[in-house]
């Protein structure tokens, strides 16, 4: 049977509707009157020689639209506080939680709770006041306690391994506890005084992974013994999660109401069997699942990666991951992303465009939500005015991921009631799952399709990861051989069957 397939573009968004068909035409209407404009909303120009602070910025640009009544959590931010202002604005219009402040120590919501004119205070005062609009987000103090004395590594003696205090795989009972206390304490305060949304748990303290630790363990007479015969990567991965537990039940505890909790690393592994020993940089995801709500990695441009192309692209990396997590039945993340910093003197940043196109790709393979990362602090700090023509890199990264956030607001039922498509091949590093994604004769253009499960309809990304936007045909099973565009901001599609007919309708056409 001949091969055929309309292409509907809505007004606004997409252009002009092409199709002879008024029932189509009637519903590509529909279902881009609920869709946002903000697509098509230039990201970066205001007017040259303006300068501006990042809220006025901000204010400046026209906002994304998100669908009304979505449930996608809000995204959050990781790295220096925001100003204030900055951090009230991204509540208000663009899709983030609002910002408490540095991370939530003890003392630190001692003297916000004493003084009100702190902005941790008035940041509280918002959130209490309207807690749909300003929805909370809270990160996690990384102390830990330094007593008692079997909290370290050992040698046979007794005595510290080098003179160095290594947290221990066996760390005693009291010490658990008073870890988890000095998360919990701070949030209970906090949320005497406000609902909280989201709590973010960077990670990175206490037992560290098998490549950092096992030649002291093996010195540690306690560690030998607890270990019996087990394998190495299995132990240290089981003892951390269960280190880790005791902070995961006092956060859920302390805010019951969340709608998200996000420990750092809770992933599997994307550099999962792409060289042997990978399993020394990680913990085994059957037990750190657990930890945190949802499935959550760090995907950051050009850091343990080739970009966005390349022998160890990103986007494969990812797919990695997504694939370990799917069969152990986690298909939806929350993950931390970032498209560069300055690495010193060095700027290594991806293009804002292809950023956008990666971040589709992110949201298609079943991320609803991510934290913006950025790991180097400003000259001048976050605060600084700029020329509007020339807006910092970290504040465009934060405006594409609100904008692709609110894309998929108006996909979510793909998300929440679709299933990513496993694609007809392996993936390039982990034999036993899918790739995942869809091959095009261009090694450069990724193709992502998810299918809805109670529906003959699907959702479909095309990139041009490495550049220059142009076609690519693929073969979806049910749905048929259709015809995509791909682009370096990536192509959104929703598409159904109508008879012989595969119908698309360009989600995202005129986002340029």
């Amino acid at each position: 049977m001949q091969r055929r397939q309309i292409i509907l573009a809505g007004a606004g968004l997409m252009g002009a509707i092409a199709c002879s068909n008024r029932q189509a035409r009637s519903r590509a209407r529909s279902i881009l009157s609920e869709m946002s404009d903000d697509a098509a909303t230039p990201i970066v120009a205001i007017g040259t020689g303006t300068s501006l602070d990042p809220a006025q910025y901000l204010k400046q640009l026209p906002a994304p639209k998100f669908k009304r009544g979505h449930t996608l959590p809000p995204l959050t931010r990781f790295g220096w506080t925001l100003p204030f202002d900055s951090r009230v604005e991204l509540a208000d219009r663009w899709g983030y939680a609002l910002e408490w402040g540095p991370y939530a120590t003890v003392d630190r919501v001692a003297s916000a709770l004493g003084n009100p004119q702190s902005e941790e205070a008035k940041v509280m005062a918002l959130a209490a006041a309207n807690p749909k609009r300003y929805q909370l987000a809270v990160i996690l103090s990384p102390e830990l306690p330094t007593t008692p004395d079997a909290i370290w590594l050992r040698n046979e003696r007794g005595e510290l391994l080098d003179g160095k205090k290594i947290w221990s795989p066996e760390a005693p009972l009291a010490a658990l506890q008073a870890a988890a206390k000095l998360r919990s304490d701070p949030l209970k305060q906090i949320r005497s005084k406000a609902p909280i949304s989201v709590v973010l748990n960077g990670g990175e303290y206490g037992l560290t992974v098998l490549g950092g630790i096992q030649k002291s363990c093996e010195r540690d007479p306690q560690v030998v013994s607890a270990r019996r015969n087990r394998d190495w990567f299995e132990y240290i991965s089981a003892r951390k999660a269960y280190q880790e537990s005791f902070i995961t039940k006092a956060v859920r505890q302390a805010v019951p109401d969340r709608q998200m909790y996000v420990y750092y690393p809770a992933d599997s592994n994307p550099h999962r069997g792409r060289y042997g020993g990978w399993e020394q940089w990680c913990y085994d995801y059957k037990y750190m699942r657990k930890i945190s709500d949802r499935p959550s990695s760090s995907t950051y441009f050009k850091e343990f990666n080739t970009g966005w192309t390349g022998n160890m692209d990103i986007l494969t990396q990812v797919l990695n991951s997504v694939g370990q997590q799917i069969k152990f039945g986690d298909p939806l993340s929350y993950n931390w992303v970032c498209s560069g910093w300055m690495r010193g003197k060095d700027p290594v940043f991806g293009e804002i465009d292809r950023y956008i196109g990666f971040l589709k790709c992110y949201y298609m393979a079943g991320n609803i939500g991510s934290i913006a990362g950025y790991f180097d602090f400003p000259t001048g700090g976050f605060e600084i005015s700029f020329n509007a023509d020339r807006p910092p890199n970290w504040l465009l990264q934060m405006v594409a991921l609100s904008r692709v956030h609110a894309i998929f607001s108006h996909l979510e039922n793909y998300l929440r009631q679709g299933d990513l498509l496993p694609g007809p091949m392996k993936h390039v590093w982990s034999k036993d799952t899918p790739a995942y994604e869809f091959p095009t004769k261009d090694p450069d253009i990724r193709v992502l399709a998810r299918k809805h499960r109670n529906k003959a309809n699907w959702s479909i990304v095309a990139w041009a990861a490495g550049g220059n936007s142009r076609q690519a045909t693929i073969d979806i099973p049910q749905l048929g051989r259709v015809d995509v565009t791909a682009r370096p901001n990536g192509s959104v599609y929703t598409a159904k069957r109508i008879g012989d007919f595969a119908k698309l309708i360009w989600v995202d056409r005129q986002d340029v």
